[in-house]
């Protein structure tokens, strides 16, 4: 009687941890922008970690505005579809 109980108490587990796992929310991208220390406009894209909302920035691209302009406010939105 022990070896099936054992194995419905396994399955079970395993079943949780399935429907746990496909219940995470997924990483999202946004494409975010800021001024440098050197007044640089800059663009990257920032991957943010779902669960601890950690953000890596990636394809970071920086140039001076054009003469007579500054760059404007920091901004972060989501990618376009």
């Amino acid at each position: 009687m022990k070896g099936p109980r054992r194995a419905v108490l396994t399955a079970s587990a395993l079943l949780c941890a399935v429907v746990l796992a496909g219940c995470a929310k997924p990483d999202r991208t946004e494409i975010v922008t800021w001024t440098d220390e050197h007044g640089r406009a800059c663009t990257g894209v920032a991957v943010v970690d779902s669960e601890d909302d950690d953000r890596e920035v990636t394809g970071i691209d920086c140039d001076y505005p054009p003469d007579g302009r500054q760059p404007g406010r920091e901004t972060s939105g989501p990618l376009p579809d």
